[in-house]
């Protein structure tokens, strides 16, 4: 019998997250659900098991490190785990000269930091063809006014994953940044400004790409992907 394809998804409670988890639900999959929200996650749980997926969920706080380890413990205490997928959605949005040196460090922590510790633990129960996929922004390409703390985190994960992938490489373990524009998700619920909602990509619209890259053979390495919305980055 073949044993089921474990995927660990953070941020499974809300957004792109979330849709990723009901997008790969199925008999063939073991998913692994985390977030802070333990409710919401429940919830995405639910529906993801009753798509036939095997699902387990554990609230986490991925810039916490003992979060981050017993998460992978959890993950992993059925043997190697073959796609993490990384889901974090917090932007500070403010001219740079009023962003205090507290958020400023809190971005870095919740882009970048939890990063670093989702991939520190995972490292060990990654195996050869094993796949890592960071949901990152257009913003680690391209500059917004306003946006200095986030753009600079997210641009700091592409350094990182880029060195990862390299050190990873010998080990056929591959690493996906994945690049969306403005995605109607609840991140914009607390965004300052006037924004098109209308003309944002959806959730659903990321997963399907997500879907495409997990089913993707494991020797064939997708190392970025930009998604855009036809109408231009917002």
């Amino acid at each position: 019998m073949t044993q089921p394809k474990t995927i660990l998804i953070t941020g499974a409670s809300r957004g792109i997250g979330r849709a990723s988890a009901l997008a790969l639900a199925n008999s063939d999959v073991r998913l692994v659900l985390a977030a802070r929200s333990s409710d919401l996650l429940a919830e995405t749980a639910g529906a993801a098991a009753a798509l036939g997926a095997q699902v387990s969920d554990m609230a986490c706080d991925v810039t916490q490190e003992g979060d981050v380890r017993a998460l992978m413990a959890h993950a992993a205490y059925e043997g190697a785990i073959d796609v993490v997928i990384h889901s974090v959605g917090a932007a500070l949005v403010k001219p740079f000269e009023q962003i205090s040196l507290a958020e400023w460090e809190e971005q870095l922590r919740v882009q970048l930091t939890s990063l670093f510790l989702i991939c520190k633990y995972s490292m060990p129960h990654l195996h050869r063809g094993s796949l890592l996929i960071n949901i990152g922004s257009i913003a680690a390409k391209q500059a917004f006014p306003g946006w200095a703390a986030y753009s600079a985190a997210k641009h700091a994960t592409l350094g990182l994953l880029g060195s990862l992938r390299e050190e990873l490489r010998p080990r056929g373990i591959r690493v996906t940044s994945l690049l969306p524009a403005a995605t109607d998700t609840s991140l914009w619920d607390n965004v300052p400004g006037e924004w098109n909602r209308g003309n944002m990509l959806q959730p659903e619209e990321i997963a399907a790409t997500i879907v495409s890259l997990v089913n993707t053979p494991a020797h064939v390495a997708v190392e970025e992907v930009s998604i855009g919305h036809v109408v231009g980055k917002l």
